[in-house]
């Protein structure tokens, strides 16, 4: 420890770089600390499990511009081809799919004499009794549909189900006791319209994978019949989705009277719709590789100058007796001392530059625990940068101090 009364005055020498290297340290620490986070979310995010047989699972749009088709018999016909496929596992209208972006919402009462503000929003899947197989979802508790209690739902008429089929999630949050089976449940404040939980199912996210309830949704028992748009949602026996997709356009294609506007497995929809987080991820992924390596350079950089200057005062040392263990010994105990300065300011950098994504952003709140695990790496990597110009300056002999500079 004797040396540290030299390493500071040799350091005050090039104020300038130190700073920098500091500065560049503590940016460095800021963000990657909070990137580190953002990916590790967002990647949990994507990685969530959607409910759905998601290997196995295509998604077919079509819009039918002939209103002189009989839509409820298409719905038949098309669900009946689809179901016969080879292949096919299950097929089932919709009129959304989880983690698509877009769907319908409905705000759930457990009590109809709550007010409004306090109802519990869940997204909402119409399907027919071969929605919980096509979906590949497996009741906990209760029972499936029957086929006589499937309503027609259209924009001239909206009927309120007087069965439905919830999540786990959702049962959870309106019956925290745990009975939800059985329970009636309404739509409304008014107490009109009571529905009764007949099924529940595991899991099953709802079309918008960023929604602070994205476990809760329902299945209600409608047709759904909106200005001739029709989809489908078809499962397949494991490594038949391609020829299945393949056979179903070919069929759906056939009707003149329609476009089949979307063919697209459940994969690619969920890729489409987390795009946005897929594309983060690699972004930030790529700005802490650019700058731990800017970083780690800047480091080298800095000592191999320091080295360059003070060759022949680390001769004088080495003709005194240092030892080349003395030597490197000094030179990364300087550039600890440099790196753990940085890392100070970067501490409240970090937690600086967090509560500003956090306010304005809602990214959340970095656990303590990525602070010293994050100074702990830029620390290692401090070093390592600098062993190979500690390495070179141990080499350097001690008869350099009798050469004129």
């Amino acid at each position: 420890m004797n040396e540290i009364g030299p390493i500071f005055r040799a350091l005050t020498r090039n104020k300038l770089g130190v700073f920098l290297i500091a500065l560049q340290i503590a940016l460095t620490l800021a963000i990657v600390t909070n990137a580190a986070f953002i990916i590790r979310e967002r990647a949990a995010d994507i990685a969530r499990p959607s409910g759905l047989d998601e290997e196995n699972t295509a998604i077919f749009i079509t819009t039918l511009f002939d209103s002189k088709v009989d839509q409820r018999q298409l719905f038949r016909d098309d669900l009946e081809a689809l179901r016969s496929l080879p292949g096919v596992l299950a097929a089932t209208p919709t009129q959304s799919t989880p983690a698509s972006g877009g769907g319908w919402g409905e705000d759930i009462f457990n009590d109809p004499e709550k007010p409004s503000n306090e109802a519990i929003n869940t997204g909402k899947f119409m399907v027919d009794e071969h929605g919980l197989e096509t979906f590949g979802l497996e009741l906990v508790a209760g029972r499936n549909f029957r086929a006589d209690e499937i309503q027609v739902a259209s924009l001239d008429e909206m009927p309120t189900s007087s069965v439905l089929i919830v999540s786990q999630a959702l049962a959870d949050e309106l019956f925290p006791d745990g009975n939800a089976l059985g329970q009636t449940i309404w739509d409304s404040p008014d107490g009109e319209d009571p529905m009764e939980i007949i099924g529940i199912y595991e899991r099953m996210q709802n079309a918008w994978p960023h929604s602070s309830n994205v476990n809760n949704s329902v299945l209600v028992p409608n047709l759904p019949m909106f200005n001739g748009t029709m989809m489908y949602v078809v499962r397949t026996e494991p490594g038949q989705l391609a020829s299945v997709m393949a056979a179903a356009e070919a069929y759906l294609s056939e009707n003149r009277s329609r476009f089949v506007d979307v063919v697209r497995s459940f994969e690619e929809q969920k890729n489409r719709t987390y795009s946005r987080d897929i594309a983060m991820v690699k972004l930030l992924t790529a700005v802490i590789t650019v700058l731990t390596a800017v970083t780690g350079l800047g480091i080298v950089g800095l000592a191999w100058f320091s080295v360059t200057q003070r060759r022949k005062q680390i001769g004088t040392r080495r003709a005194l007796g240092a030892t080349r263990y003395d030597i490197v010994r000094y030179f990364m105990l300087e550039n600890g001392l440099i790196t753990t300065f940085g890392l100070v300011i970067g501490l409240a950098g970090t937690v600086g530059l967090n509560w500003f994504l956090d306010t304005q952003y809602e990214v959340g709140r970095v656990p303590l625990w990525y602070l010293p695990l994050g100074m702990f790496a830029l620390w290692i990597l401090g070093q390592l940068a600098v062993l190979l110009p500690a390495r070179r300056a141990a080499n350097i002999p001690p008869a350099i101090a009798t050469r004129s500079v």
